[in-house]
């Protein structure tokens, strides 16, 4: 999806205050953003910039994430709290973007993943702002294929195999980037909170027709009053399992090649049996029907402002906090 200067800066305003170094005219950014169990991925083509992210003027927003960064062209230098560093293609880096971050780019490739603290176990102050290693170290090489596999899980692997890979591409990062924790060992389930668990579980089992109140009681071994208090700010466990597969039917809609029949296909993959309330619950969601969604793939590449940008910033912009 191809974005002009201030289309970039809408999307990204959530997140950062964009200054381009370079002409506007020649200031536009391309980008694909999609979600794998929880991660939030990005492919990014940016000008020459400056990125500067300041948690403490976005507070709606939650973030306590680490972002991991594969340059594959291009790079800058950066600076997370009060240290510098050198961003560059011959090294993965972890960031944390709970603190005050400001990038000074080149013209770059690069894609990123977004990981919440709880799911890596992070804990700020105790561990490194930012940390980097080699591609070419075995440690190296390990995590750029993980990477790339988690990146490819949407194009042709189940969900269920997808929600291993991105649980695996987690634990490589926390084992490989950060090591250990030295009290606790390996971080287990019983370390993070029961509403990431909860939302972890649901993203990973959201193909499942069985997935709702009951087998989540059982699943956790908690009362129905415990479960509807973890999802009272989303509406409830129904409402917060519908809106997650009308995400992925968003997202696969705005990606797809238009052809008769791609939104009831899209639909029922996602178990919206009945056309109507699918339609009614999409423009609910994103203020276009799931027709114009889908003609809106027709669109990127051709710089022009479209609804996919807006709603691609909406959900972006959804980031929780656990």
């Amino acid at each position: 999806m191809r974005l002009d200067l201030e289309q970039w800066r809408e999307m990204a305003s959530p997140f950062y205050e964009v200054y381009p170094r370079e002409p506007v005219e020649t200031a536009g950014v391309d980008i694909e953003v999609s979600e794998v169990n929880g991660l939030y991925l990005a492919e990014v083509a940016t000008p020459s910039e400056m990125l500067v992210h300041d948690p403490s003027k976005n507070k709606q927003y939650d973030h306590e994430y680490l972002l991991f960064e594969r340059f594959y062209e291009g790079g800058g230098d950066v600076e997370v709290g009060d240290s510098g560093f050198t961003v560059r293609p011959s090294r993965l880096h972890l960031i944390d973007m709970s603190q005050h971050y400001v990038s000074l780019k080149e013209r770059s490739l690069s894609r990123g993943v977004c990981i919440p603290h709880a799911l890596l176990g992070y804990e700020r102050g105790a561990e490194p702002a930012f940390t980097s290693i080699d591609l070419n170290t075995p440690k190296g090489r390990l995590l750029d294929a993980a990477h790339n596999e988690l990146l490819n899980t949407q194009e042709d692997v189940s969900n269920q195999d997808t929600a291993q890979i991105a649980d695996s591409f987690v634990g490589l990062v926390r084992q490989l980037m950060l090591g250990k924790k030295e009290a606790d060992g390996p971080v287990d389930d019983k370390d993070l909170p029961l509403t990431l668990l909860l939302q972890d579980y649901i993203a990973a089992n959201l193909y499942d027709w069985d997935l709702n109140v009951d087998k989540l009681v059982r699943v956790f071994n908690v009362s129905r009053a415990t479960l509807y208090r973890h999802f009272e700010q989303d509406g409830g466990v129904a409402r917060y399992i519908r809106d997650r597969r009308l995400d992925r039917s968003f997202f696969e809609l705005s990606l797809a090649e238009p052809r008769h029949g791609q939104v009831a296909a899209v639909a029922r993959r996602w178990h919206f049996d009945n056309s109507k309330s699918f339609n009614r619950a999409f423009r609910e969601r994103f203020k276009m029907s799931p027709s114009q969604c889908l003609a809106s793939s027709a669109e990127q590449g051709s710089g022009a402002p479209s609804d996919q940008m807006r709603m691609t910033q909406q959900w972006l912009s959804r980031f929780r906090r656990y």
